[in-house]
């Protein structure tokens, strides 16, 4: 293998590190600068974004992915199409799509499961030790993120004034007194720890991607199974999240319980639970709470009230706060929301971990969209989730290289019957 290669090999593997590293801490950096440098604004957290969109360009162009490039185009005129026809233009919308196609294709160029593997280690690690330092000396963690501060700041909180707020956290770092911790509520007080993500909601949403990624593993690889499963155990037990311990439950059931072709059995979830909100909204009578039963009960009511218009995605001025069926179908449309779950489903796969893997990220989609509004977009988690996704096809791009043996041109294609774990070929050639 020519030095050049190599060399082209290394650099790729150590800028999607950076990528999945910066994805889940760019919020935390903003906040440290905004405690302790200058204000940071909305702009500037939509500019870190981009700029981590387009730093991922090199890992990109290798190859242009047929069906990801259509896909894409046709979303976006699907988009724009129905931006002309209600009259609103919502970027949101876009951005969104955005991060799951582009860190799709991102995972789909890299096809390496092992540098998947680092990646989540090294994530892993940072979030329960900034998570301990978080516990356990909370003063001089929020003298470093000023979590509060810096969310009035970008403008995803209005400053309190009904009361003096003496905690420095965000709003749902602290659970009320009437309700209380869920997990281990004698050991630790109501505190939910946030690590680099600054919120719990967040913190258990990777736990659950990270249990998924565990579980999906061989029983050949048993230890990096349980390490990604403990330390998502240890992040939920942290960060207090009822959610992720309900999600992972499931999967660790399915794990078990389902093989082959009954993991297909997932395609149905999400009809499933669109039913299942319906009739509750029409039958039960439960009164909206911050709870599992009350944004259920206000899920279904906002399906039911639903117009054809918002169905097919021709009124996006409706907000639908904890309501993600009602956002993603008012936002994508019917069609293209239906176009995203088939083609999550369609995308063929090369063995059991990336059957398994597929299998558990569309139920916790299906579950997120239940409870929780937009969360199932946001950056930190969402860019790690479908770029994980893309990388289990196992299927990278070829890296063109230049050899000189004589006036021989080699390229240099990774032949995927027989690449070792670091995406090197497992004959040391260079294939011609």
């Amino acid at each position: 293998m020519t030095s050049e290669l190599l060399n082209h090999q290394l650099r790729a593997r150590r800028l999607a590190l950076s990528v999945m590293v910066i994805a889940v801490t760019y919020q935390a950096v903003l906040c440290l600068i905004h405690t302790q440098l200058f204000p940071v604004s909305r702009a500037m957290v939509g500019m870190a974004e981009v700029l981590l969109l387009l730093a991922c360009i090199p890992m990109l162009l290798p190859r242009l992915i047929p069906q990801v490039v259509i896909f894409m185009a046709l979303s976006g005129a699907l988009l724009c199409l129905l931006a002309l026809l209600s009259g609103h233009l919502d970027v949101k919308v876009f951005r969104d799509l955005l991060i799951i196609l582009w860190f799709y294709w991102l995972g789909r160029n890299l096809g390496d499961t092992a540098l998947a593997d680092q990646g989540l280690r090294i994530v892993a690690v940072m979030l329960v030790a900034f998570g301990l330092l978080e516990l356990l000396a909370l003063d001089t963690f929020t003298d470093l993120f000023n979590i509060f501060g810096y969310y009035v700041s970008i403008g995803s909180l209005e400053p309190v004034t009904e009361y003096v707020r003496d905690s420095r956290l965000q709003m749902n770092g602290i659970r009320p007194d009437g309700i209380g911790r869920t997990l281990l509520p004698g050991l630790l007080d109501n505190h939910r720890v946030s690590s680099l993500f600054l919120e719990p909601v967040s913190l258990g949403n990777f736990a659950t991607i990270l249990a998924a990624w565990g579980l999906s593993k061989e029983r050949a690889e048993l230890g990096s199974m349980l390490f990604f499963l403990g330390a998502a155990m240890l992040l939920i037990v942290l960060a207090d999240s009822r959610f992720a311990l309900i999600s992972v439950s499931l999967l660790v059931a399915m794990r078990v319980l389902l093989r082959g072709g009954w993991m297909y059995l997932v395609v149905l979830l999400p009809v499933v639970i669109l039913l299942a909100l319906v009739l509750t909204a029409l039958y039960a009578n439960i009164p909206y709470s911050d709870s599992y039963a009350g944004r259920l009960m206000i899920s279904g009511l906002s399906l039911v009230n639903f117009s054809v218009p918002a169905l097919l995605g021709f009124d996006s001025q409706a907000a639908f706060p904890d309501q993600g069926y009602a956002y993603v179908l008012s936002g994508f449309g019917l069609v293209l929301a239906v176009a995203l779950w088939l083609a999550l489903w369609l995308v063929p796969v090369a063995d059991s971990q990336g059957h398994r893997f597929r299998c558990y990220v569309a139920v916790y989609v299906c579950l997120i969209l239940a409870v929780s509004g937009t969360s199932l977009f946001a950056f930190k988690t969402a860019a790690v989730l479908w770029l994980l996704l893309g990388v289990v096809v196992r299927k990278p791009a070829s890296v063109p290289a230049m050899e000189k043996a004589g006036n021989r041109r080699v390229s240099a294609v990774p032949d995927d019957r027989n690449l070792h774990p670091s995406g090197f070929s497992g004959t040391g050639k260079v294939p011609v």
